[in-house]
């Protein structure tokens, strides 16, 4: 007790066990410190589930633990749950505490008998708590649906019953998986409730937009409408209905809420408040005449059925309501009168949107659309986290790092992708005659969330191989001189190898579905010989498979071996990224080039997803190797794309002006698609979304031109950070458009605005590692000595004094153990590329 004078020990002492106790109330607040001798009695319930921590030592992240767990016992008091927390150094339960690693997980209990233990580091927040929790508590109630049979099931045993909530979770211990839980505790009377981890569960039972969700995602399936089956059809299902909005408490509530509201209701006379005031709910005037009305109540039960949950429906009969209740909804009153006519007022919105039609189908059709479209345009909300308050620095930036923490203890499944060592990478090198190997560093983040998409890989190709899977994998911390004797320098790197002999590195995007393209386009032969013009159009029609929207096409004649011989080796070391066959046959070369205008020899490239240019053909005259995988590259690229984060690297490594059409349709569309097919321009033409959730659009828009309405033609110089709106929204003709593009390039136009130039550097002086790192280098070569003629000189520089190095505030944890990386947090930034 350094510090304590022999007068103030006690002083000490109690000042101690105070500091002590009020850390630990701060702690464990609610949870109960479970003395031995009741432990039994607080664990016997058969009607409450207990939650159980067995305290031994001080783990890493521990008190994040703690805190989390106080607030999962405080949210889940409504819910009968307990939580409890034993102290196994001063009065331990020796059945659970003589167990080695009894801490390193939190049990959950009901009846005195364990019915789940969760490693702790997945129990990171008061959502994964809670979460897991939940699904132990609701496990009979709520099943997880492993395939989209088990859902067509689900609806055939509701059907004329009640109607079914399915959602499509990413995993279980997310914030969203903890919502949709509440409500099926909430709910679970009124409606089943049941989820998948696998969205090809929702994609399978044809659930509307399950393919193009990327968020978690939650359906209604009106099953209570049908009528009841007394066989099992597996081919009827229940009509069914997406909720559009994130995952949210105060979202779902309202969604919940509305689908309790008759399929429409009658304007009322005097404006009096409507039921869907309060329920966030577009709306959907369907506007008739006395003469009309039979047909238009007909046509608002209908679309009270299908837009459930999404917009409230209305008859507004204009011989009923007074002339005030039509100018408060819009100002031309005459439109109101062409009845029949269905109008959407979208939700925080007061203009009406006029429907062209009045059929049931294109009508759904197009007020789903609209809807869509505005719910795209919408802000997703920020779900806050239950972190601890830390200073800004202090929090994790990697954005890689965070998510891989967050999904770590995800089980993954490599069976099919072995680990291989210094012994059995060369049998296996020998053995199979293409190996595909990720080299990778176990504590490294790319690393392991690559290893992520690695896995689902091996699981896509394990059917479609004749033998075992190609893939396979070395862990360069346990067996660096593998991957010292392969070349590694970066991680993770993936290699092929073919017959034995080291072939190519791919190069794509580290993620699921690119690799499995790649795989399978290095099992086919490239280039491949075609023969006949049906083998030529089979071999495009390989397209619709999907592995690649690029066929390539080497038109020769037996006389064009040069020709041969170069687009051979270019096929050689395209392949994996394209489809390349070749003709041998000048008859038939010629044959083929005709479709396309293509001379002979030459060299035609088919671009299934591009509209506005289909193909494009090699106007070199002669083959040359470098020229020709430089024309494949750009050619297989769009001329008009949508720009994603997954395509911009391609198009911005061009070094050229982006030209962005944000917001266009139709024929703008068109218009600019047109321009961009010429290629006369020299310029980046591109397109961006502003009205669906996942594309960046709206923000960017509001970056370069934050007044602009839409659509919006905007030119963005990288090299000199000039941003040019174009003035004529409402003209995207060709000579315009041209006009304007050149005027911006030669100077005559002055940019609007320009790119702000982030700089990304330490936030406080203790950070700046690079820093240190060179001033210790050049204070080693300050202090480097030199022998002349066997006799010790010292250098002429100066040396300075030895020093006290200077402490650091606090130490850097590390933790691997044959390769370790330090645990360092650094100050949050945002790291990207202006587009």
């Amino acid at each position: 007790m350094a510090g304590c004078g022999n007068a103030s020990v006690l002083v000490c002492l109690v000042t101690l066990l105070v500091t002590w106790t009020l850390v630990a109330s701060k702690e464990f607040g609610v949870v109960n410190t479970v003395p031995s001798a009741e432990f039994e009695g607080f664990v016997g319930s058969p009607s409450t589930l207990t939650a159980v921590y067995f305290h031994k030592r001080q783990l890493p992240r521990l008190q994040h633990f703690l805190k989390a767990f106080n607030e999962s016992a405080s949210f889940m008091k409504p819910y009968q749950v307990q939580f409890g927390r034993v102290n196994c150094n001063q009065d331990p339960v020796a059945s659970y505490c003589d167990k080695p690693d009894v801490d390193q997980s939190v049990f959950i209990l009901r009846n005195d008998r364990v019915e789940a233990k969760f490693p702790l580091d997945t129990m990171y927040d008061k959502d994964s708590i809670s979460s897991n929790i939940f699904q132990v508590l609701l496990s009979s109630e709520v099943p997880v649906l492993q395939t989209g049979i088990d859902l067509k099931h689900q609806q055939q045993r509701y059907m004329g019953d009640r109607d079914i909530i399915f959602s499509w979770q990413r995993a279980i211990g997310t914030y969203e998986h903890r919502v949709f839980m509440e409500f099926a505790f909430a709910y679970g009377t009124t409606y089943r409730f049941a989820f998948a981890t696998d969205k090809k569960v929702a994609e399978d039972a044809d659930l509307r937009d399950a393919k193009t969700v990327k968020e978690p995602a939650l359906w209604v399936l009106h099953c209570s409408e049908e009528e009841k089956v007394v066989t099992v059809q597996t081919d009827k299902t229940c009509r069914n209905t997406r909720f559009r909005h994130p995952i949210i408490l105060s979202d779902v509530l309202a969604f919940l809420r509305s689908l309790k509201t008759p399929y429409y209701i009658d304007m009322p006379r005097n404006q009096e408040p409507i039921p869907y005031d309060s329920m966030n709910l577009h709306l959907t005037y369907v506007v008739t005449d006395n003469s009309n009305e039979h047909e238009a109540r007909e046509m608002a039960d209908k679309l009270g059925k299908a837009l459930r949950g999404q917009a409230g429906v209305i008859l507004l009969n204009i011989d009923v309501v007074p002339e005030s209740t039509l100018e408060s909804l819009a100002t031309d009153t005459e439109r109101l009168r062409e009845v029949p006519v269905v109008a959407v007022q979208l939700n925080g919105q007061d203009n009406l949107n006029y429907m062209h039609h009045f059929s049931e189908d294109p009508l759904v059709e197009d007020i789903e659309t609209l809807i869509s479209e505005h719910g795209g345009t919408k802000k997703k909300r920020t779900i806050q986290e239950d972190y601890e308050d830390v200073p800004e620095q202090e929090v994790e930036d990697d954005v890689v790092a965070e998510a891989v923490y967050r999904s770590k203890y995800t089980p993954l499944d490599l069976t099919y992708a072995p680990a291989l060592t210094d012994k059995t990478f060369p049998v296996i090198l020998k053995e199979k005659p293409l190996l595909v190997v990720v080299f990778y560093l176990s504590w490294e983040a790319r690393s392991a969330a690559f290893l992520a998409s690695y896995s689902e890989a091996s699981l896509a190709l394990k059917d479609d191989t004749s033998d075992s899977s190609p893939l396979a994998r070395v862990a360069c911390d346990d067996w660096p001189d593998v991957c010292q004797l392969n070349n590694v320098t970066s991680y993770p790197v993936t290699k092929v190898y073919r017959d034995g002999q080291y072939q190519k590195d791919y190069k794509g995007m580290l993620e699921t579905t690119a690799l499995v393209n790649f795989v399978k386009l290095l099992q086919l032969p490239a280039p491949a010989e075609l023969k006949t013009v049906k083998e030529v159009t089979n071999f495009k029609n390989l397209l619709s498979a999907g592995i690649t929207d690029t066929v390539v096409l080497g038109l020769t004649g037996q006389e064009d071996q040069a020709e041969i011989k170069t687009f051979t080796s270019a096929a050689h070391e395209q392949q994996g990224e394209f489809l390349l066959g070749l003709v041998k046959d000048k008859a038939l070369a010629q044959e083929v080039g005709s479709m396309y205008g293509s001379s002979v020899p030459g060299v035609v490239v088919v671009k299934k997803s591009d509209k506005y240019q289909p193909f494009k053909l090699f106007s070199g005259k002669v083959f040359h190797k470098p020229s020709l995988l430089k024309f494949i590259r750009l050619a297989s690229l769009p001329v008009f794309p949508e720009l994603t984060a997954k395509n911009f690297p391609s198009f911005f490594i061009q070094d050229k002006p982006f030209v962005i059409l944000f917001g266009g349709r139709g024929e703008e569309l068109e218009s600019i698609g047109q321009i961009a097919a010429t290629e006369e321009l020299p310029v980046i033409f591109c397109q961006m979304n502003v009205f669906t959730a996942d594309s960046l659009g709206a923000d960017l828009l509001q970056s370069y031109a934050p007044n602009a309405g839409l659509p919006a033609l905007v030119m963005i110089q990288h090299k000199t950070g000039g941003v040019f709106e174009y003035p004529y929204p409402n003209d995207l003709s060709k000579d315009k458009v041209t006009s304007w593009v050149r005027g911006c390039e030669k100077g005559d136009i002055l940019a609007n605005s320009e790119l702000e130039e982030e700089l990304w550097g330490p936030m406080m002086p203790g950070y700046d590692f690079l820093t240190f790192l060179d001033v210790e280098g050049d204070s080693a070569k300050q202090k480097t000595d030199v022998h002349d003629h066997g006799e010790f000189v010292q250098s002429d520089e100066h040396e300075p004094e030895d020093e006290e190095p200077e402490e650091l505030e606090e130490d850097i944890p590390t933790e691997g153990s044959r390769l370790s990386k330090p645990e360092v947090k650094v100050h949050k930034h945002t790291e990207h590329t202006e587009l």
